[in-house]
């Protein structure tokens, strides 16, 4: 039974307090949140007891291997994220106001994106703003949306279906899919490929919990088409040495495509059906970009647009 901490009078913590609980709630280590914090960890943890004072509940299951949340803790560390992202984004709108662009920038990318698009974005992005510290979080489009949802990142980059409430889309992107041949394969001639050539091949495919597997799946069953996923992997860079090494073939989107000759790979459209996915920018509704976020955004939609355009 989880006991409860006598509360102080008042109430009194400070914004070190709220950083202090959020940093060890975000690592699950007092260890890797001291780190974080650029503190002690004795102060770190010093600073969570006496929030958990403060409030009259342990924030934190302690043991000696690991920090697991209490119900308590999980509530209160979702509102302190939120309050902490708040706070950064009126800072660097005082900061834009004078003039700088300061801080750190947090984005939820698609796995996809961050193969080609996305780091020539932060390069250009780091070399126009050297004071912002861009943190990249990616992962499948479930995680992009949590991601956004919680608070965590700034924005995400991410699949524009079954969006909750709490998000929104600055806007929408649409790209084709193309697949993705060993370059000594029997179907590297043809000019265009439909979907049921394919259909006899050895896929080497993202997990099912992809949007983009759930997609090409989809596509396939409304054809009446059973793919054979044979090969799975989680990196597009990995299902490129896959695919080059002749292990089997590939549905890929358009921002996703290798550069010439950086794999031994043809590129075919898909005709038949058409394979398209929407991309979007999200954002929580009652949350408006920071002027970081829209900085990086100016040099990334032309990059993506390009490249979803290829």
């Amino acid at each position: 039974m989880m006991s409860k901490i006598p509360k102080t009078r008042g109430f009194d913590v400070s914004i070190k307090h709220i950083r202090a609980a959020n940093s060890v709630a975000l690592y699950g280590s007092f260890t890797a949140a001291a780190a974080d914090l650029g503190m002690t960890q004795s102060a770190v943890s010093r600073l969570v007891l006496q929030l958990e004072k403060q409030l009259g509940v342990s924030l934190f299951l302690r043991s000696t291997r690991n920090v697991v949340l209490t119900a308590p803790g999980r509530e209160f560390t979702v509102s302190a994220r939120r309050l902490i992202e708040d706070l950064n984004i009126q800072v660097e709108n005082a900061r834009a106001l004078g003039g700088q662009v300061r801080g750190r920038l947090i984005i939820s990318c698609l796995l996809s994106l961050t193969h080609q698009v996305v780091p020539h974005a932060v390069l250009r992005y780091r070399k126009a703003h050297p004071g912002v510290e861009v943190h990249l979080s990616e992962g499948l489009g479930s995680d992009v949306h949590e991601d956004v949802r919680s608070g965590f990142a700034d924005f995400g980059i991410g699949n524009a279906v079954a969006l909750s409430q709490e998000i929104v889309t600055e806007e929408i992107v649409q790209e084709s899919c193309f697949a993705v041949l060993p370059s000594t394969h029997r179907l590297r001639s043809k000019p265009s490929l439909a979907l049921r050539d394919l259909e006899d091949e050895e896929f080497v495919s993202l997990p099912t919990s992809a949007g983009l597997r759930r997609q090409i799946d989809a596509i396939a069953a409304a054809n009446g088409l059973s793919l054979k996923h044979t090969t799975v992997v989680e990196q597009f860079g990995t299902l490129f040495d896959f695919v080059a090494a002749a292990v089997g073939v590939a549905i890929v989107p358009a921002s996703a495509l290798p550069k010439k000759r950086q794999y031994k790979v043809v590129i075919k459209p898909i005709s038949s059906p058409a394979f398209v996915r929407r991309i979007g920018i999200l954002r929580l509704r009652n949350r408006p970009l920071t002027p970081a976020a829209t900085g990086f955004l100016d040099i990334f939609r032309p990059l993506f647009l390009s490249a979803s355009r290829r």
